[in-house]
């Protein structure tokens, strides 16, 4: 009998064991749905299209965009507080939008939408979120009182610079270059009727550091060119013979070439000519003439012993930083010396000197006008 019930009290025992499992395991599926539930709910506050994430994320491009746009409201302010109204030209406002966004249309209004640059986010701003008052289309033309050497120089107003400026013939002006030998000296005569220009980017970061742009109007062709302008780079990275078989053969030096400020274009025209026609002798492939004549053609030149020394002073080059300005040791001018030499600008030594026209030793660069 005693054995029987304590029978019935295991089975008993076993039936509550059985019934406590079944209710723990519910509980804990219950608990786990519970806390899947409140995750699915806090990614979604957190990630969700309204979540504190998306939000944090949206707030930030927002403040990033509203900087881009004070920053360039204060560029804007800047040429405004130098001007007699609160107007800017199209080109003054360009130069201020071309610091920003990729992109920037030569025909743009106030309704453009414009990209932002990569460093500085990827946002869309239309101009008129910048500056939507009046765009003056004329651009304001520069003093013929002040002189511009240092300027840059943007042949066509398109934004893409083409050199430094380092004569300004509205002024005129006489120097000894800077260097230690007569050679050195020259003049730079002056040009009443001189053509138009405006500012057409107020801060270039070129290699001579920061400085405006200066471009042509364009209204007046019939004008003189009032810009000696030198090239931002050599024509290459090799050095150039100056004709190698004339050394010895140009008896007519004294005539064919001139030393003087202003003679540039005239003796590389006078000697393209005369290598063409071999008029000193043979041609050689490494002779600069035959290298450059399709920049000739564009208007290019190599300068006259005069206009190297003018450039050497007039931007205050000198034997100590002419490296900072991206310039090589030496360069062949156009100026022959007599009938064995050219001259040679060596910024290397502070010398405008000169070097027999079979030396592999000077390297090339072109000036112009305009």
């Amino acid at each position: 009998m005693q054995e029987k019930v304590e029978n019935k009290q295991k089975e008993a025992q076993k039936s509550i064991n059985k019934q406590a499992k079944g209710i723990t395991l519910i509980a804990l599926v219950i608990t786990i749905i519970v806390l899947l539930i409140l995750a699915a709910v806090s990614i979604a506050t957190l990630t969700g299209e309204n979540g504190i994430l998306t939000r944090a994320s949206d707030a930030a491009e927002r403040t990033e965009k509203a900087s881009i746009i004070e920053q360039a409201k204060t560029d804007i302010l800047g040429i405004q507080a130098e001007k007699e109204d609160a107007n800017i030209t199209k080109g003054e406002l360009k130069t201020v939008l071309d610091t920003y966004f990729k992109t920037v249309p030569d025909d743009y209004t106030t309704e453009t939408v414009l990209e932002t640059k990569d460093e500085y986010g990827k946002h869309e701003i239309a101009v008129s979120e910048i500056y939507n008052g009046i765009l003056e289309e004329t651009q304001e033309v520069i003093s013929k009182t002040e002189q511009y050497v240092g300027y840059y120089a943007d042949f066509e107003g398109d934004g893409e610079v083409e050199g430094i400026i380092y004569a300004d013939l509205a002024i005129g002006n006489t120097g000894d270059g800077q260097w230690t030998n007569e050679n050195g000296n020259y003049t730079i005569l002056t040009e009443e009727n001189v053509k138009d220009y405006y500012i057409s980017n107020t801060n270039y970061n070129g290699p001579f550091r920061g400085k405006p742009v200066l471009s042509p109007t364009g209204d007046e062709a019939d004008k003189a060119d009032r810009f000696y302008v030198m090239a931002l780079s050599d024509i290459d990275a090799n050095t150039h013979y100056w004709y190698y078989n004339a050394k010895g053969e140009m008896n007519d030096y004294a005539t064919m070439t001139s030393g003087d400020f202003g003679s540039g274009r005239t003796n590389t025209e006078k000697m393209i000519a005369k290598w063409n026609n071999s008029g000193y002798g043979t041609q050689n492939g490494n002779d600069m003439w035959g290298l450059i004549q399709n920049k000739v053609a564009d208007g290019w030149f190599v300068p006259s012993r005069g206009e190297w020394s003018a450039f050497a002073e007039e931007l205050r080059i000198t034997t100590n930083n002419y490296t900072e300005y991206g310039l090589s040791d030496w360069y062949w001018s156009s100026s022959q010396r007599n009938a064995r030499n050219a001259y040679d600008a060596r910024f290397l030594t502070g010398y405008i000197s000169y070097y027999g026209v079979n030396n592999n030793i000077s390297y090339v660069r072109l000036s112009t006008t305009f």
